[in-house]
């Protein structure tokens, strides 16, 4: 019973992964060619300034309710990707539809709460973490092409 534990839990996670690769392929397959929001997908690289580890960054951002969006990541690391999580921010956009950004987010599998301040246009989106264990970085993504 004890080895069936371990091919479980990957079963487990190759579902999320492959549901949150469905999900984001749907968000591409209908995003506009010239986005005029901040919702949609996202695809980039974040990066640590402690100790220079980075990797792929993809996102869903989507409007939940009215002042509510929801940040839905999934991350790299080497060949590593993780997570499926949803990062929950109250912002309003502005005239030309930019969103500032911040709040607090709890990572699943003990990595810890960051904290994240970030700008989004509907074209780029630039955003800095902070995280409760002395990390920081930066979070660089743009439209998928």
């Amino acid at each position: 019973m004890l080895k069936l534990i371990p091919v479980l839990a990957a079963v487990l996670l190759a579902s999320c992964a492959s549901r949150y690769e469905r999900d984001f392929r749907a968000a591409v397959a209908s995003a506009p060619d010239r986005p005029t929001t901040v919702e949609g997908p996202w695809v980039g690289q974040w990066k640590s300034e402690m100790n220079g580890h980075e990797g792929p960054l993809w996102c869903v951002v989507s409007q939940s309710e009215p002042g509510t969006y929801d940040f839905r990541y999934r991350a790299g690391w080497g060949k590593l990707q993780f997570g499926d999580y949803v990062h929950r921010v109250e912002a309003k956009p502005a005239a030309d539809q930019s969103l500032d950004y911040q709040g607090k987010m709890d990572l699943p599998g003990g990595v810890g709460v960051h904290e994240v301040d970030g700008r989004l246009t509907p074209t780029t989106f630039d955003a800095r973490f902070r995280s409760e264990r002395g990390d920081r970085g930066t979070m660089v993504l743009r439209r998928p092409e």
